[in-house]
């Protein structure tokens, strides 16, 4: 007598092949969502980076007052040199208006500027430097997403 059904071998052998097929085709999909989030992410954070930039250059290139006293925060700054070693942590990454950025892409980033000063070819050091070198970094988990760097001219 012969028997029509599939032995338990037959079965898991099938059961391993079903699985096969199905994590090829689900690949591609998490692959995908995966390269999106980081896309999105990479896309903020090069905003973030622009909006601190324009910010840091709409500021004078010398502090107008001669004074460092009262500016005890972003809001307070007055010229371009306030920024440098401003940073903010993870989940504290805000817009000039103090508000914080919600994004879920912004989850885990950094922003940071440095300003310094640069001396030109051909001038003296003796004089103050015409030149601030800005930088703004945009950091995920620590590494660099986005680095803004620009020359500004102390053009007064």
């Amino acid at each position: 007598m012969m028997s029509s059904g599939f032995t338990l071998l037959e079965a898991l052998l099938a059961a391993v092949v079903l699985a096969i097929v199905v994590g090829a085709i689900i690949m591609p999909f998490t692959v995908g969502a995966a390269n999106t989030a980081q896309n999105a992410r990479s896309t903020l954070a090069v905003n973030l980076a622009q909006d601190l930039m324009e910010e840091i250059l709409a500021k004078p290139f010398s502090d107008p007052n001669e004074s460092e006293a009262g500016e005890t925060g972003r809001s307070n700054w007055d010229d371009m040199d306030d920024y440098d070693g401003y940073c903010e942590a993870v989940g504290t990454i805000a817009g000039f208006d103090g508000v914080t950025v919600d994004d879920p892409a912004a989850a885990l980033l950094t922003r940071s500027a440095t300003v310094e000063s640069v001396y030109v070819a051909g001038q003296d050091q003796a004089e103050q430097p015409t030149f601030l070198r800005i930088t703004v970094d945009v950091r995920y988990r620590g590494e660099v997403v986005v680095t803004l760097s620009r020359l500004a001219y102390a053009n007064e």
